[in-house]
């Protein structure tokens, strides 16, 4: 009888040091070798969620997800085994602790860590430390709302329901985990109430973005195209991780239209949107963006999409 695979998330840490870019490295007693850091995904926790939190688990270090890296995917006694990694950033570095599944921690230059680390696989991914790690710019559908039909005021006014309440809370952690710092939103009521919580748990402002309700985007789609650009470019410029919440119809044509403006992302690993109809509640997509060095230009190193 088949079993399921287990999902594992991790990450590729990094931080500049004196002889350039370090990587942190774990050893695992229990089996004797130097990896990245990782864990298995909890039930109900979603898997950007897993990867912060096992990096400060096994290492007490807190960081925020930049870029994903290949998925890896190897058999624990015939069992298919999927971690997913990312390029993490050093957000604060405490003194470690040995515990029952880390009992010491490295940082290395890239290729003292190559040399070190056990699983070929691993290795792989330590060589694309010195890549461009990008800053997250995330586009988020707005959660669960109350049914047109159902409610009698203006559409702009239309609240969360029950359900849409609980997705916003969820999406504190999924949006903490890029370490998103600013919170931008269409006017409309639902699409703010769904990142009010984060906003209010980083003591952030919340930006309205009149030009981006449906309504809004329906009058002047190339005004809101562009509030989005704007957006977009500032994220860049100032590495400074945002997120835009709007709506189901547009998402589709503004994130095409994004990448359109910071072209570059990898051939090898596509992404393809889903049809308007079938753009998820409280699902986002992050568009990790970097300034190219050659020519100054914003460049898109790499886009997924997350579902609730």
């Amino acid at each position: 009888m088949s079993r399921d695979p287990i999902i594992a998330a991790g990450c590729l840490v990094t931080r500049q040091g004196a002889k350039g870019t370090e990587v942190l490295l774990v050893h695992r007693p229990r089996y004797g070798d130097w990896s990245l850091p990782k864990g298995k995904v909890d039930a109900g926790e979603h898997v950007t969620e897993a990867a912060i939190r096992e990096v400060h688990e096994e290492t007490g270090l807190l960081v925020a997800l930049r870029r994903p890296l290949p998925l890896q995917t190897y058999k624990v006694e015939g069992v298919p085994k999927h971690v997913h990694y990312w390029r993490a950033i050093l957000i604060d570095e405490t003194p470690f602790t040995p515990n029952k599944e880390v009992d010491k921690i490295r940082w290395l230059t890239i290729d003292k860590a190559v040399a070190r680390i056990t699983r070929p696989d691993d290795a792989a991914l330590v060589k694309l430390a010195d890549d461009p790690a990008g800053t997250p710019f995330v586009v988020l559908r707005h959660a669960n709302a109350m049914k047109r039909v159902d409610w009698p005021g203006d559409d702009v006014d239309r609240p969360l329901d029950a359900s849409g309440e609980q997705q916003a809370l969820g999406l504190v952690p999924r949006l903490s985990a890029y370490g998103i710092q600013r919170v931008h939103s269409s006017a409309a009521r639902r699409c703010s109430d769904t990142v009010r919580p984060y906003s209010l748990e980083i003591g952030a402002p919340l930006a309205s973005e009149p030009a981006l309700t449906e309504q809004g985007f329906h009058d002047d789609s190339d005004l809101a195209l562009e509030r989005a650009r704007e957006l977009l470019m500032d994220t860049w410029r100032g590495a400074e991780p945002v997120v835009l919440c709007g709506h189901r119809p547009y998402l589709p044509r503004l994130v095409d239209f994004l990448v359109d403006q910071c072209p570059g992302v990898p051939s090898a690993e596509p992404w393809e949107h889903p049809l308007p109809h079938t753009v998820p509640t409280a699902s986002m997509t992050v568009l990790h963006v970097h300034q190219d060095e050659h020519t100054g230009q914003p460049v898109t190193v790499a886009l997924e999409h997350h579902t609730h």
